[in-house]
């Protein structure tokens, strides 16, 4: 063991002796330097540093003031940080990029606001022939769900279709149920439910794939809607200090956006895209699969992955349970054991990485047996295959991760504990599944690879809302006081370590970003203050003052 550690230590002493030497006289000037900073490189042999320099789209040297100092040219830009606080940039493991605007219910906290920004937006948008927007709360709605009354009050001109938070339930008005073709005879699709009241009439709540009778039938956006969108969501990442995002659903009909934004020159973020995992997959669709792997391996668009829902969520008691709920219900896999099984083992022989959206207990666990049994009967291994959300597991099944090698990928904000947890998701899971949600430190504690994303649009990209989160279990306003299941709480190091190190560990881009050093690429964001020296409370006072994306910037503050 002695000698194990002599070696290490002499191994670490050799990377110091290469970072603190001068820049050989071949190698050019930096376009760019930073001095006098406080710079988390999240790499374990050189945690801290002072400098930073760049040329092109990569960094050429990380270390003190007087290390990069050597690196400054007659054309080199210098930039004196004064002490502000830089990090490799941030990366959301799991995100639904592309939203089209429409009405933006997110944060309506009762019945009455979410009727009068409906309202707001149909009056404003006379032309359109669907009204929709997404964003409400399970918690806002007397009962837990909402009804086609509430909507027909304030758009009963034309269809009104309104998908919640989660994006597993939708509320249709009356008009948008004639034109899905709902009555109460209409049967219940598979893996979806049609809400109906006492009397077996439609309520306008769709649970799961019963949206969809309604959802296809609205317009679909145009491309130029789309680039819109995706110009503007750009511009928000890029504020947000993200230069990273990790597509946990990629469809067919926006990668023209990305093309068109691409040969513009104007991503401002880099992309790894999943594609739907289809069960019995036609030969010429998985070649079409294997097209787009090749067609874009990165950095700026990356395809690698496929993904599958395995169960649906809490609050409309979707997710799959191995005991019932308050009231009743174990939830509803979207898979028989076989088919899962089946279906992850081609794609894992295929070389594809899977995500698997599991929510439940039992889901966790079917996903966990299906990658097991994957890799056992193909002999494979390091796939790196992750289980998204995992908002309940079990004990064993946490400790399940590290030995698999599975990806745990989970959503900070998911523990944000406000008006919709308090009213609808704790008491639907009861005290003690509730004290077992988002388990962040048991995850980290198991040794498990945890990457930390938004699933935006259900939660904001806001990375440093994010970690403050993960590190008090607290809304914004600081409640409830001393922090939602407070024992899952983790350190702001370790939330930060989610979004860039792991983040990028978790989409096999671990060599080229996610942490700062010579060779890596040029992704960086420069922070305010310094967050893992504040109390956590304090780190929502923190702003990004620049955010700089394969050495250009992508953001910059007013101020700064």
């Amino acid at each position: 063991m002695k000698s194990r550690l002599r070696a290490l230590a002499a191994a670490v002493g050799a990377l110091a002796a290469v970072a603190a030497a001068p820049r050989p006289s071949a190698v050019p000037a930096a376009d760019r330097v930073f001095l006098g900073g406080r710079i988390w490189t999240g790499d374990p042999a050189q945690p801290r540093a002072q400098a930073i320099a760049l040329a092109g789209d990569l960094i050429v040297a990380v270390g003190t003031d007087a290390e990069v100092r050597s690196y400054i040219g007659p054309a080199t830009t210098t930039v004196n940080l004064r002490g502000r606080f830089v990090a490799p940039g941030f990366n959301d493991a799991h995100l639904h990029f592309l939203v089209v605007d429409t009405v933006d219910l997110t944060g309506a906290a009762s019945v009455d606001e979410v009727q009068s920004r409906i309202r707001s937006y149909a009056t404003a948008h006379p032309e359109r022939p669907w009204v929709t927007g997404r964003g409400w709360v399970y918690g806002a709605f007397p009962g837990g769900l909402p009804h086609r009354r509430q909507l027909d009050a304030v758009v009963a001109d034309r269809p009104a279709f309104m998908t919640s938070y989660d994006g597993h339930t939708a509320w249709a008005n009356s008009k948008a149920l004639e034109a899905g073709g709902i009555t109460r005879e209409t049967p219940d699709p598979e893996h979806g439910v049609i809400v109906r009241d006492e009397k077996g009439e439609p309520t306008g709540a769709l649970k799961e794939s019963a949206a969809r009778l309604v959802g296809r039938k609205v317009p679909p956006p145009t491309d130029e809607e789309r680039y819109a969108a995706l110009r503007r969501r750009l511009d928000e990442a890029a504020s947000y200090g993200l230069t990273s995002a990790q597509n946990a659903w990629t469809a067919a009909a926006d990668l023209p956006a990305y093309e068109r934004v691409a040969a513009e020159g104007g991503l401002k973020v880099r992309f790894y895209c999943a594609l739907p995992m289809l069960k019995d997959i036609p030969p010429d669709e998985l070649a079409r699969y294997e097209e787009m792997r090749t067609k874009y391996p990165g950095p700026l668009m990356k395809f690698g992955a496929v993904k599958g829902f395995v169960d649906g969520v809490v609050e409309s008691k979707t997710a799959a349970m191995l005991e019932p709920y308050v009231g009743g219900g174990t939830g509803e896999l979207n898979w028989t054991p076989a088919d899962l099984d089946r279906t992850v083992a081609l794609y894992d022989r295929e070389g594809f990485q899977i995500f698997l959206h599991a929510i439940g207990d039992k889901a966790i666990r079917i996903a966990l047996d299906a990658y097991e049994r994957a890799a056992r009967t193909n002999g494979t291994s390091g796939r790196r295959h992750r289980v998204e959300h995992i908002e309940v597991p079990t004990r064993a099944d946490i400790a399940r991760f590290a030995p698999l090698g599975v990806i745990a990928s989970t959503q900070a904000l998911f523990a944000s504990p406000d008006q919709n947890t308090f009213d609808v998701y704790a008491p639907t899971l009861g005290p003690d599944r509730a004290s077992r949600a988002m388990a962040f430190r048991s995850l980290d504690e198991a040794g498990a690879v945890q990457a930390f994303g938004s699933d935006s649009p259900v939660f904001s990209m806001e990375v440093l809302r994010g970690i403050y989160c993960a590190a008090t279990r607290m809304t914004p306003e600081g409640t409830p006081a001393g922090g939602w299941q407070p024992q899952e709480r983790i350190s702001a190091e370790a939330a930060l370590r989610h979004f860039t190190r792991d983040a990028a560990y978790a989409s096999f881009e671990e060599q080229r970003k996610g942490t700062l050093g010579a060779g890596r690429l040029a992704d960086l964001v420069v922070l305010s203050d310094d967050i893992l020296a504040l109390p956590p409370a304090q780190i929502l006072k923190t702003r990004v003052l620049l955010t700089v994306m394969g050495g250009r910037d992508t953001y910059r503050a007013r101020d700064f």
